[in-house]
């Protein structure tokens, strides 16, 4: 039963003002702070400004005390996650989690952990969250880690290792605590996949394409060149087949279904799509039917809610879509996806490689293998590996 819930003012990874909310019961205090996002989709769950929640907060806080945490979804859901903002609406959810498990989210999914994901590390980023690179992130995928340890070590030598090569070119490190590279995209990508392939790990691209994509054509900096859909279409294939590439994210804008559905004919690796779904039951839906993509990043605070969270991975693992569990560019120290991640037996989650606020995620990854029994990495399919 909740007993009381209070809002307050925290700061994420960029240093930005979010909020943090605590759930009061009989077993204690439990609290849940949201990210946000620098690169925003048209269709995620829209936030709200920290004013305007505080000032509507005193009427939600009253329509939830009292009641189980388990109906907290459902009592958001009545009032609407956009009258609410789906930035306290997550929170509520994910702390009335919490309180539900005592700190023990995974539980509220799946009694007893049993596979665990493997880490996809962004190393080398740009685009909307600084950097030289057009494309927003170079990630590394340590596909033959036995244990989630060594997962997590594996990508943390990627990281070093890439600063040790580069480190004439290296300019700093982006809101991710990626590397920011001054060398043109094609020779970075080189690099870093020769590095990833003395580790056994695999690379794979997020082209955030919204970001590039302007009256029709994909414009990237370095090269300077510019595509038509058709020509980016045949670029991103080029890149998997030379490159090897397991993993593609958003390699097309947030509308062009056809194109991610002609790539996902021609392609053998993940083809995922982050804007194009927004963690949103109705576009996974449309999507599948267009059989655009195979692979879906889930983001709970584009959902807005846990419930419509795990509706939205229900209806991606019916249809064979390979889940991304994901953190976003304005992270903070909460590590609920790591629960959420071991509960729904997603095969891959996305967290970052360096930073508290990555971090906390994979030490909590950690924590849960460490008190599991017969822990083992998830099954990703053989296709692809």
């Amino acid at each position: 039963m909740i007993e009381d819930i209070t809002l307050s003012e925290i700061y994420n990874s960029c240093k930005e003002k979010t909020i943090k909310v605590s759930i009061k019961n009989e077993n204690g205090t439990f609290s849940a702070s949201p990210p946000s996002g620098t690169s925003k989709g048209k269709y995620e769950a829209k936030t709200l400004d920290i004013k305007t929640i505080k000032k509507s907060f005193p009427k939600i806080k009253k329509r939830l005390i009292g009641k189980r945490e388990i109906e907290v979804d459902k009592i958001i859901e009545k009032i609407g996650i956009e009258k609410i903002g789906a930035n306290f609406s997550i929170a509520l959810s994910i702390a009335a989690i919490k309180a539900i498990t005592k700190n023990e989210p995974y539980k509220f999914f799946k009694n007893e952990a049993e596979f665990f994901p493997f880490p996809l590390g962004n190393t080398i980023g740009g685009g909307a969250h600084s950097g030289y690179l057009s494309e927003q992130e170079i990630l590394v995928l340590p596909l033959r880690a036995k244990t989630i340890k060594e997962a997590i070590k594996t990508n943390l030598s990627i990281w070093k290792e890439t600063e040790y090569y580069l480190k004439p070119f290296i300019t700093g490190r982006n809101k991710e605590n990626a590397w920011m590279c001054k060398l043109n995209d094609l020779k970075t990508l080189e690099i870093l996949t020769n590095i990833a392939e003395a580790f056994e790990a695999r690379v794979g691209i997020d082209f955030a394409a919204n970001n590039i994509y302007k009256d029709g054509r994909y414009y990237y900096l370095h090269p300077d060149r510019n595509f038509s859909a058709e020509d980016q279409l045949e670029f991103v294939l080029n890149l998997i087949k030379t490159y090897k590439l397991i993993y593609v994210e958003d390699p097309f804008h947030e509308n062009d279904f056809e194109n991610f559905s002609e790539l996902t004919k021609k392609a053998r690796c993940l083809i995922a799509g982050d804007d194009l779904f927004a963690t949103q039951p109705s576009r996974l839906k449309l999507g599948i039917r267009k059989k655009a993509g195979n692979a879906i990043i889930i983001k709970p605070n584009q959902a807005g809610n846990i419930f419509k969270t795990l509706e939205t991975v229900k209806i991606a693992k019916k249809a064979n879509y390979t889940t991304v569990v994901s953190h976003r560019s304005c992270e903070t120290n909460d590590n609920f996806i790591a629960d959420l991640v071991v509960g729904i037996e997603s095969p891959i989650i996305k967290c970052g490689i360096y930073g508290k606020e990555r971090t906390s995620k994979l030490d909590r990854l950690v924590e849960i293998w460490n008190k599991t029994k017969k822990p083992k990495m998830a099954k990703l399919r053989k296709i692809f590996i």
